[in-house]
C-alpha cells in the first residue's frame, strides 16, 4: 500500500465511524418514534391501556391493604380515639400520591378522614361497595373495607377524578400511575369496553375509549421527542454526506436540491399535521405564538429555523472547504460576491421580520424582568434568537472566505462597504424605527470583525474578537426585543383601555349567562312570588344568597320588585316614576342585551360596571310582576378577586395587565381609580393633546390617555428602568457563548478528550469554568434561601392576616350562633384582607365560609384538612401552616384556634391564601429573579475578566514568544526589560541570561563552522579534482613517451589523448559549475505558472514501457503559483530520477506523482515503492556532498531544497523502509494582483 493512503487512513475512518453512528442512532430512533406511535395510537391502544390499568391496578391493591392495616395499628385504636403519630402529614402526603383516600367510622360518624378533596358520601354507600368500584360525586373509586369492632376502615383507590368543570387547574385525569388520557370512560357494564377484574378475578369496570388516536400525555411527550430526535440526526448526516462530495458542480446541485427538499418538507408537515403527535404537545399549539401558515406555532417556527440554520450552515461549511468561486473569472467572482452581500441583507431583512414575529405574536415576554406564565417557552423562543444569529453568522463567514481566497482584506472592506451602507440607508428610510437602530448595523459588525477574524488580521485575539462580536449581538438583540416589547404593550394597554371605556366585563357576563338558566328552572322563586310583596324579603334574601354571593360580592346588588302600577322615588330629585316605564327607558337609553340572557349591560360610563337584569312572572292575584336586579361593580374591582380555581375554561377572565393602573375621567373629573398609581383629580395634568390616544410620562409612570365624547380613560405603567432594559443582555450572551461552545465541542468529532489549546485558552477557560461553577452554586443557594426566606414572609403575613380574623371571629361567636350574620361579616373580612376565610367546628366540620363555592361546586369536602386538625384538636397547637391543594394549585393554608374566654377551643378558622396565590409566585419570581440576573451579570463580567487576565497574564510570555520568533544566528535581539521578582520574571532572567550565552556561543560556532566549511570543501574540491587529473597525467605521459620513440601512430594516439584530456577538463568544468551552483543558486526567474503544465512537461520526459509512472491531480486544472519553470523541471526531474534509482531491479517499478490542494498551498507527492529509506540516511538526506550513490557529488538534493526555500515553499520526506518514500512539496499559491 502506498504512503499516502497509509497517511490519511485515519481521518477516513474517523469520517466513516461519525457516518455509521448518525446512520445507525437515525435508524433507531425512527423505528423508536414509528413503533411507539403505533403502539399508542392503533386502534387496539383500548386494550393496551386496559392491560396497564389491570397491571397496575393489581399492583396497587395490596398497597392499599398495607395503608389500611398501618391506620388501623398507628392511628385508631380500639376506643376509636387517635393515638400519637408525629409523622401523619408525611403519610397523608404519601396516601395522596399513591391515590389512596383512608376513611374512620365509629358508628357512622366519620372519626378520620386522610384527604378532604374527597367527598365523603353516606356511609351506607360505602357498606354496600366493599371490594368493588364506584362512582362518587367527584371521581370513580375502587373501596376495600375493614372492621374493627364498631370502627369501620375503608380504603378507596382513585381510579378516575372527575370534577363539575374544566380548567387550567381542574382536568378530569386518571390516577397517574395508569398513565392514560382523560378522554377514556369507565362503565360498570361488563358487555361494553375492556373489562377489569381485581387478583380474584371478580369484575371491577369496563374500559370504553370513543375517541381512537388519542394517546397516554407522556406517551406523547416520548413519541414527539423519538421524531424530533429522528429529524435532526437525519438532518446532520445529509449534511455530513453533502460535505464530502468533492465535485464543486454536483455539491451545489445537491445543496440546492436539499434546500428545495426541506422547503417541501416542511410545507408537507404544516399542511398534513405530520408527525401527528405533534400537535398534540402544547409546543405546537397556537395559544403560544401563531403567525401565518408556515408558522402556525411556536414549534412550528422553532423547527423552520432549525431547518434554516442546517442549511446554512451546510451551505457555509461547504462553501469555505471548496472554495465556490474557483476557477470563476475575476469579474464573474466580483458578480457572485456582489450578490451573496445583497443576499446576506435580504437575509438579514427577513430575519429582522422573525424577530419581530417572535416578540409581537407570540403569548410570552423575551424580557428576563417580566412574570412568566409559560417559562420554558421563553427558553425555547431565547433558542430561535441563537439560531438565526448564528445563521447570519455563518452567512457572514462563507462571505469573508469566498473573499480571502480571491482579494486582499482591502479589498474586502471595500466591497462591505459598498453594499452594506445603501443597504443600511434604504431600511434605515423605508424599514426601521429609530428605537432599533442599534440592531440595523448589527449585519455590519458581523461582517467586519468576522472578516477580520477570518484574515486573521487580529491573530492572536481570535477569541476576544468572537467575545466582542456575541457582546455586540446580544446587546443589539436585547434592545430590539426592548424596542418590540414595549411596542407590543402598547398595543396591550390601548385594548385595555378601550374595554374600560366600554365598562365591559367577560368574565360577569359569561356567568350570567349561566346564572339565567338557574333563575328560569328555579321553582322556589317562582312560588315565592306568587306572592312578591309578602315574600319580598325571603325572594330578595333567595336571590342574593343562591344567585349573586361569592363573585358577585365585588358589586352592589339592588332588587326591586314591582308590578305594572308600582311608583319609585327616585333620590336625589326626589322624583316620582312608574317601575316598568323606568326601567324600560334605562335599557333604552344605555342598555345592551346580552344574548341568551334577560339582563342588559348599562353603557352609561360612571366608573362602574353595570348591568340591569328583569325577570317577569304572572301571578294569579296581580298579573305580571317584575324583579329587577341591578348591579354595580364596587370602585377598583372590576373583573378582580374572583380565583381561576371556581371559573369554567371556557369562562374568560377579563385581562387587564398585573402592573397596570387606570383612571377614568368624565368631562375632566376623576370618577374612578384602581391600581399603584396615585390618580389626579383633574385630568388637565396630562396634557391637553387633541389626539384620541396618546402616551405622556408623569411620576416615573407611563400613561396612556384614550379619549373619547367628553371622557378619558388612563391606563398608566411603571417606566422600565436601565436595569430592566440591559438584563436581558447577560442571558443572551451566556446563551450565545454556551451555544458556540456546543457547536465548537460537536465539530471536535471523535472527542479525544485532548485538544490543542495555547497557554492562553486554558486560562481563560479555566477561569469562566470556575467561576461558572461557583456562581451555578452560590445562585442554587441564593435560590434556595430566597425560597425559604420568601416563604417565611408569606407566613408570617398569613399569620398576621389571622390574627385579625380570629379577633373578628370571636367577637362574632356567641351563644345564639347566627350563621347568616357571620357568614357576612367574613364575606367583608376577605374583601379587606384579600384572603378566604373557612371556619370549622370542633369535630371539624364547615359552619361557614366567605366563598361557599369552594364546597357547593364539590371541590372540597365541608371538614377541615385532617392534617391540620390533628395538630390543632388532639396535638392541641394554636395554630398550624401548610401547603394543601385543589386540582393542580398548590396554596399556603393557615389555622388557628379559637378559644373563649374561658380558654376553651370553640372553633377553628382557616385562611386558604389561593386568593393571591399568582401574586404570592410573582412575588417569589422577581426575588429569585433578582439573584438569578445577578449572578448572570457576574458570569458575563467573569468571561471578560477571563479574557482581561490572561491576556495580561501571558503578556511577559507573548514578548517572549515574538523575541524568540525574531531570533535568528547571528541576531538575537534585545533584552526584556521586566521589573516584578515571579515566575515569568525568573523566565525572563534565564531568557536575557541566554541571549547572552547564545552569542558568545553563536560567534565560537560561526569561527567553527567557517574553518570546517573551508577544510570540508577543501577537502571535497581537492577529491573532486584529483579524480580527472590523475588519467590527465597518465595520458600526457604516454602521448610523451610515443613522441619520444617517434612511433609511426603518435598522431592518432595525440587525437585519442586530446579526446581524453578535453573530456575531463569538461569534468572538471561541470565540478566547478556544480560547486559555484550550491555557493550561489543563480536568480529565479519567477513568473505565474499553471503547475500541472509543469508536471504534465515532466511526466512526458520520463514516459516509456519499463516504467509504470503515474500523475495523480484529483481534479485539478489549475494550479497557479509563481515561481521560475526551468529550475522546477529540474527539481521534478531530480526527485522522480531518485525514486527511478531507488527501485530494485527485482521489482516492477511504481512512481506516482499526486497534486493536491489545501487551503494557501498546492501540495505535490513523488511517490515510489523503492527500498525506502533509513533514519540515519534521512537524518543527512539533503545535507551537501552527502549521496548513497556510487557516483555524483550528493549536490542534488540539496539544491532541490534551495529552489522550494526560496520560492516560500517546503520539502519533507515520509518512508518507510521495504515500502517506499514519498518527497512531499508544498507551494504557496499565487496571489492576485
Amino acid at each position: 500500500m502506498l504512503i499516502q493512503t497509509k497517511i490519511s487512513k485515519q481521518s477516513a475512518l474517523e469520517n466513516k465511524l461519525l457516518k455509521y453512528i448518525l446512520g445507525i442512532s437515525v435508524l433507531v430512533f425512527f423505528g423508536l418514534a414509528i413503533t411507539s406511535d403505533y403502539l399508542f395510537n392503533r386502534e387496539d391502544s383500548l386494550q393496551q391501556s386496559a392491560k396497564r390499568i389491570q397491571h397496575v391496578f393489581r399492583e396497587k391493591e395490596p398497597s392499599l391493604k398495607k395503608d389500611l392495616n398501618e391506620l388501623r395499628n398507628a392511628i385508631v385504636n380500639k376506643n376509636g380515639g387517635l393515638s400519637e403519630y408525629n409523622n401523619f402529614t408525611e403519610f397523608e402526603h404519601d396516601l395522596k400520591k399513591d391515590g389512596f383516600v383512608l376513611l374512620a367510622f365509629k358508628e357512622d360518624s366519620l372519626g378520620f378522614w386522610s384527604d378532604n378533596s374527597f367527598i365523603v358520601p353516606k356511609v351506607e354507600s360505602l357498606k354496600e361497595s366493599h371490594g368493588s368500584v364506584k362512582r362518587f360525586e367527584n371521581g370513580w373509586y375502587y373501596i376495600q373495607r375493614q372492621q374493627l369492632d364498631s370502627i369501620d376502615l375503608y380504603g378507596l383507590l382513585l381510579i378516575k377524578k372527575i370534577y363539575p368543570y374544566q380548567n387550567k387547574y381542574l382536568k378530569n385525569h386518571f390516577d397517574r400511575e395508569f398513565d392514560i388520557p382523560a378522554e377514556f370512560e369507565i362503565s360498570l357494564n361488563k358487555e361494553k369496553g375492556v373489562p377489569i377484574f381485581d387478583k380474584d378475578d371478580n369484575f371491577l369496570f369496563s374500559l370504553q375509549n370513543n375517541n381512537y388516536g388519542y394517546s397516554a400525555p407522556k406517551a406523547q411527550h416520548r413519541i414527539g421527542a423519538f421524531y424530533a430526535i429522528f429529524i435532526l440526526l437525519l438532518l446532520i448526516l445529509i449534511s455530513i454526506l453533502i460535505l464530502e462530495i468533492r465535485n464543486v458542480k454536483i455539491g451545489l446541485s445537491a445543496l440546492f436540491i436539499w434546500g428545495i427538499s426541506l422547503l417541501c418538507l416542511r410545507y408537507l408537515m404544516i399542511q398534513y399535521s405530520f408527525p401527528a403527535v405533534f400537535s398534540n404537545l402544547e409546543i405546537f399549539s397556537p395559544t403560544l405564538y401563531a403567525r401565518s401558515f408556515f408558522f402556525p406555532s411556536l414549534g412550528d417556527f422553532l423547527l423552520n429555523v432549525l431547518f434554516l440554520y442546517l442549511f446554512i450552515y451546510t451551505y457555509s461549511s461547504y462553501g469555505c472547504k471548496y472554495h465556490i468561486l474557483k476557477g470563476v473569472s475575476k469579474t464573474g467572482a466580483s458578480i457572485l460576491f456582489v450578490l451573496y452581500l445583497v443576499l446576506y441583507w435580504a437575509f438579514f431583512y427577513s430575519i429582522q421580520g422573525l424577530v419581530s414575529s417572535l416578540v409581537l405574536d407570540s403569548s410570552f415576554s423575551l424580557q428576563m424582568f417580566v412574570f412568566q406564565d409559560y417559562g420554558i417557552y421563553v427558553f425555547v423562543g431565547f433558542l430561535i434568537l441563537l439560531l438565526l444569529m448564528y445563521s447570519m453568522g455563518h452567512f457572514a463567514y462563507l462571505i469573508a472566505a469566498l473573499s480571502r481566497s480571491r482579494w486582499s482584506l482591502g479589498k474586502y472592506l471595500i466591497y462591505v462597504f459598498a453594499i452594506s451602507i445603501p443597504a443600511i440607508l434604504y431600511l434605515f428610510l423605508y424599514s426601521f424605527e429609530p428605537q432599533s437602530y442599534l440592531f440595523l448595523i448589527l449585519p455590519l459588525i458581523i461582517l467586519l470583525l468576522v472578516g477580520f477574524a477570518s484574515y486573521k488580521a487580529a491573530k492572536g485575539s481570535y477569541y476576544s474578537l468572537m467575545i466582542v462580536l456575541l457582546l455586540f449581538v446580544a446587546i443589539a438583540v436585547t434592545g430590539v426585543i426592548n424596542f418590540l416589547s414595549e411596542k407590543k404593550e402598547a398595543q396591550n394597554r390601548l385594548v385595555s383601555a378601550m374595554n374600560l371605556s366600554t365598562e365591559y366585563d367577560p368574565t360577569s357576563e359569561n356567568l350570567l349567562v349561566h346564572l339565567q338558566k338557574d333563575l328560569d328552572s328555579d321553582k322556589k322563586l317562582k312560588q315565592m312570588c306568587q306572592h312578591p310583596f309578602r315574600n319580598q324579603v325571603r325572594i330578595m334574601d333567595h336571590i342574593q344568597n343562591r344567585y349573586f354571593s361569592g363573585y358577585w360580592d365585588q358589586f352592589y346588588l339592588q332588587t326591586i320588585i314591582c308590578d305594572k302600577i308600582e311608583e319609585l322615588n327616585i333620590e336625589p330629585d326626589t322624583q316620582t316614576r312608574n317601575c316598568f316605564e323606568f326601567f324600560e327607558e334605562m335599557i333604552l337609553q344605555s342598555g345592551e342585551e346580552i344574548p341568551n340572557t334577560k339582563f342588559y349591560y348599562l353603557n352609561d360610563f360612571d366608573g362602574m360596571v353595570s348591568y340591569l337584569g328583569k325577570l317577569e312572572f304572572n301571578t294569579k292575584r296581580m298579573g305580571l310582576v317584575r324583579i329587577f336586579i341591578r348591579l354595580d361593580s364596587k370602585l377598583g374591582n372590576e373583573g378582580i378577586g374572583y380565583p381561576d380555581l371556581l371559573l369554567d375554561e371556557k369562562v374568560t377572565l377579563k385581562q387587564r395587565g398585573n402592573e397596570y393602573s387606570y383612571g377614568k375621567y368624565s368631562d375632566g373629573k376623576l370618577i374612578a381609580s384602581s391600581g399603584k398609581f396615585n390618580y389626579y383629580m383633574n385630568e388637565k395634568v396630562f396634557g391637553t393633546n387633541q389626539e384620541k390616544s396618546f402616551h405622556v410620562e408623569l411620576d416615573d409612570y407611563n400613561h396612556l390617555v384614550y379619549r373619547f365624547d367628553n371622557n378619558a380613560v388612563v391606563v398608566s405603567y411603571p417606566l422600565v428602568t436601565w436595569y430592566n432594559r440591559v438584563i436581558t443582555v447577560p442571558y443572551i450572551f451566556v446563551f450565545l457563548y454556551l451555544f458556540g461552545m456546543f457547536i465548537w465541542f460537536l465539530s471536535r468529532f471523535p472527542w479525544k478528550f485532548k485538544f490543542n489549546m495555547s497557554f492562553k485558552f486554558r486560562i481563560q477557560y479555566s477561569i469562566v469554568g470556575l467561576l461558572m461553577l461557583f456562581f451555578l452554586l452560590l445562585g442554587g443557594g441564593t435560590v434556595y434561601y430566597t425560597i425559604e426566606r420568601t416563604e417565611e414572609l408569606n407566613n408570617r403575613k398569613l399569620e398576621e392576616k389571622l390574627q385579625l380574623v380570629k379577633q373578628e371571629v370571636i367577637s362574632s361567636l356567641g351563644e345564639n350562633l347566627n350563621v347568616d350574620f357571620l357568614t357576612d361579616r367574613l364575606r367583608s373580612l376577605s374583601s379587606l384582607i384579600y384572603a378566604d376565610i373557612h371556619l370549622y367546628n370542633l369535630s371539624g366540620e364547615l359552619i361557614t365560609s366567605s366563598r361557599r363555592e369552594i364546597f357547593d361546586k364539590k371541590l372540597q369536602y365541608n371538614k377541615m384538612n385532617f392534617a391540620a386538625y390533628y395538630q390543632l384538636f388532639f396535638k392541641e397547637k394554636t395554630s398550624f401552616i401548610h401547603k394543601e391543594e385543589i386540582g393542580k394549585m398548590s396554596y399556603l393554608s393557615a389555622y388557628e384556634t379559637i378559644v373563649d374566654e374561658n380558654n376553651k377551643i370553640i372553633a377553628f378558622v382557616n385562611l386558604p391564601y389561593f386568593t393571591k396565590s399568582q401574586e404570592l409566585e410573582k412575588e417569589m419570581f422577581n426575588l429569585i429573579l433578582t439573584g438569578v440576573n445577578l449572578h448572570v451579570f457576574m458570569i458575563l463580567l467573569a468571561i471578560f475578566l477571563s479574557v482581561f487576565i490572561s491576556n495580561k497574564i501571558t503578556y511577559p510570555l507573548r514578548i517572549i514568544q515574538n523575541r524568540l520568533k525574531a531570533t535568528r544566528f547571528g541576531s538575537y535581539g534585545e533584552k526584556i526589560e521586566y521589573s516584578k521578582d515571579d515566575e515569568i520574571g525568573s523566565l525572563i532572567n534565564e531568557y536575557n541570561q541566554m541571549l547572552v550565552e547564545l552569542d558568545e556561543s553563536a560567534e565560537k560556532l560561526a569561527r567553527s563552522e567557517r574553518e570546517s566549511a573551508w577544510r570540508e570543501m577543501a577537502r571535497q574540491i581537492a577529491h573532486e579534482i584529483k579524480n580527472p587529473l590523475t588519467p590527465m597525467k597518465l595520458s600526457i605521459q604516454f602521448l610523451q613517451r610515443r613522441f619520444e620513440e617517434k612511433s609511426e601512430n603518435r598522431e592518432e594516439h595525440f587525437k585519442q589523448v586530446s579526446k581524453t584530456l578535453i573530456e575531463q577538463i569538461n569534468a572538471l568544468s561541470s565540478i566547478a559549475t556544480a560547486f559555484s551552483n550550491f555557493a550561489k543558486m543563480p536568480s529565479a526567474n519567477n513568473e505565474p505558472l499553471n503547475l500541472v503544465d509543469i508536471l504534465n512537461h515532466v511526466i512526458s520526459l520520463f514516459r516509456n514501457d519499463e516504467l509504470d509512472l503515474k500523475l495523480q491531480l484529483n481534479g485539478i486544472k489549475t494550479a497557479n503559483v509563481f515561481v521560475d519553470r526551468e529550475q522546477f523541471i529540474r527539481v521534478f526531474v531530480n526527485l522522480i530520477n531518485n525514486a527511478i534509482q531507488s527501485i530494485p531491479e527485482n521489482r516492477d517499478g511504481q512512481v506516482i506523482v499526486e497534486l493536491e490542494e489545501e487551503k494557501k498551498y498546492f501540495k505535490a507527492c513523488v511517490i515510489d515503492n523503492g527500498n525506502g529509506i533509513s533514519d540515519d540516511v534521512m537524518k543527512r538526506l539533503f545535507y551537501p556532498n552527502f549521496t548513497t550513490k556510487s557516483g555524483g557529488m550528493g549536490l542534488g538534493l540539496a539544491i532541490v531544497k534551495n529552489i522550494i526555500k526560496n520560492a516560500k515553499g517546503e520539502i519533507w520526506v515520509d518512508s518507510e523502509q521495504g515500502v517506499g518514500s514519498c518527497f512531499n512539496l508544498r507551494i504557496p499559491k499565487r496571489k492576485d494582483d
